[in-house]
């Protein structure tokens, strides 16, 4: 049987003072583990303790590597979500009653879940949902929308490299050309001396 947890679901399940919650987290072959992990750890820690519990289950050989596997999660929207970014903490993913469902990552779809997923959380509602109304203001919307988006990128396809550059990466310039008095002071010796840190090594 599946065990029962030990302290019920609440309203405030994500907001209490404790450190730590339970989690729910149903893999793909059929076997349940009950884990206890901190707020602040990644879907990444949480994934690494799970499959090291899952040896000690049954049906362990049926699980393949656990990169090939995301997580599912009802959200706060009350909508499937999946994740493909497992360096988000659980409480800001914050699945309801603590249940992660494990299943086979789908490499086509990935990058559509993510987009999915930002924009559900971006306009308060899933996409379903939203999908759904078909008043005469939300399709005059989403026409202007979809006009805006077309011509935006139309005329950032014509842009120069230049102009592509100054979109992607846009400089942040003074209202002066004189060197501002507070920058002068932390000068050494009148020069600029920069840090760039290349694959975990620094290079002054």
């Amino acid at each position: 049987m599946v065990p029962k947890p030990s302290f019920p679901f609440t309203w405030d399940y994500w907001t209490s003072p404790s450190d730590s919650v339970e989690l729910t987290c149903l893999l793909p072959n059929s076997c349940f583990i009950a884990l206890s992990a901190s707020l602040d750890a990644t879907l990444q820690d949480v994934k690494l303790e799970l499959w090291n519990k899952a040896t000690r289950h049954p049906f362990h050989g049926m699980l393949q590597d656990m990169s090939l596997y995301v997580f599912q999660f009802i959200n706060s929207l009350a909508s499937l979500e999946e994740v493909d970014d497992e360096e988000k903490r659980l409480r800001d993913v914050k699945p309801v009653l603590g249940v992660l469902k494990i299943v086979e990552r789908c490499t086509d779809q990935a990058g559509e879940h993510l987009l999915n997923s930002q924009i559900s959380h971006l306009i308060g509602k899933g996409l379903n949902e939203f999908d759904a109304l078909r008043t005469s203001e939300v399709n005059d919307f989403r026409m202007h929308m979809r006009i805006l988006t077309e011509e935006s990128v139309l005329r950032r396809a014509r842009s120069s490299i230049e102009e592509k550059l100054r979109h992607r990466y846009p400089p942040r310039l003074a209202n002066q050309s004189g060197v501002p008095p507070t920058l002068v002071k932390r000068l050494t010796s009148n020069n600029f001396i920069i840090h760039t840190k290349v694959d975990d090594t620094e290079v002054g």
